[in-house]
């Protein structure tokens, strides 16, 4: 347990030590009016979103691989994700706060650059960065960007904590929930190059994170965080086209979660208590599975030890 706790200090040691000397950095190019200029691909890369989320990611993939992360942590740093990415972008802190504002989010860095292409325009660079960066981690670490520093899949995971009886939870069936993902998305590009039109524009959550309090942003998350009460992860799994982009990357990752057939006794109690749809694929070896968010949840109740986060 003590040595638990000095590499969760350590980690949080070197993170706010990264933290601080990023800020430092940032504050210093912007000082000349970097913030305010045309952008390019390295200040995008020095945007606090973009480190800041890069602190999320390997910490979440340290505390995986080292198979200490338990409930109450997971829950304590999906508040942190929700108020580094969803809150403080609101609030008055100058530099910092312009560098952590959600534009464009993670929708919009794989939905616009089609708007863009279809109206005859250049890309922007922020929006192909960002999408890059997904990529990156996505390959790095199974779905590490969706399962550690997005703010509505954190917002969703936390709400899905809230105690109902068993009987309420319910697990969509990944051979109904993929296909309408898929259909979305090709449904989304047809009007695109034919309407000029984006259908996720009418049901994007994220937009209500802007906080400008529209009446369709707030119905949107209200209907995403109540179904998030009933079903993990809804709006990842059933409508997210950044959910479908990292799924079919995470099949690539480095790291990810694996069973140890030699040790593992199938108790199944990784099925029972885990909301994931992907642990059954997990266990039976599957090589196509459900996307699976890293959340650590099947890794820390086995009592086998039988899963790890690892390569």
């Amino acid at each position: 347990m003590k040595c638990t706790s000095d590499y969760i200090s350590k980690i949080i040691r070197v993170s706010a030590f990264t933290a601080l000397l990023l800020l430092f950095i940032t504050n210093v190019i912007w000082a000349d009016g970097g913030g305010r200029r045309s952008m390019g691909f390295f200040d995008v890369l020095l945007l606090p979103r973009v480190w800041v989320s890069a602190i999320f990611c390997l910490t979440g993939m340290g505390l995986l691989m080292k198979s200490w992360l338990h409930r109450n942590l997971r829950l304590v740093i999906l508040g942190a994700v929700f108020c580094f990415f969803g809150i403080f972008p609101a609030l008055p802190l100058g530099r910092f706060a312009w560098g952590m504002g959600l534009h464009p989010s993670p929708v919009c860095a794989i939905t616009k650059p089609f708007l863009f292409l279809n109206a005859g325009a250049q890309v922007p660079v922020i929006f192909l960065t960002i999408l890059a960066f997904i990529a990156v981690f996505s390959l790095v670490g199974n779905k590490l960007f969706c399962g550690w520093a997005c703010p509505i899949g954190a917002i969703q995971e936390l709400f899905n904590h809230i105690p109902l009886p068993k009987r309420f939870k319910i697990m969509l069936p990944f051979t109904v929930t993929n296909p309408i993902r898929i259909t979305i998305f090709l449904a989304f590009i047809t009007l695109v190059f034919t309407a000029g039109l984006s259908i996720y524009d009418y049901f994007n959550p994220f937009h209500f994170l802007h906080w400008r309090f529209e009446a369709l942003s707030i119905v949107v998350l209200l209907v995403t965080l109540t179904a998030a009460v009933f079903i993990f992860r809804p709006f990842c799994y059933v409508v997210c086209p950044i959910g479908l982009f990292t799924w079919l990357l995470e099949h690539f990752s480095l790291v990810k979660v694996k069973v140890n057939r030699h040790i593992c006794k199938d108790c199944n109690l990784c099925i029972k208590k885990s909301s994931c749809p992907a642990v059954q694929y997990i266990l039976d070896e599957k090589r196509f599975h459900p996307d699976c968010f890293a959340c650590g949840r099947c890794i820390g109740v086995c009592p086998e030890k039988a899963l790890r986060f690892a390569r």
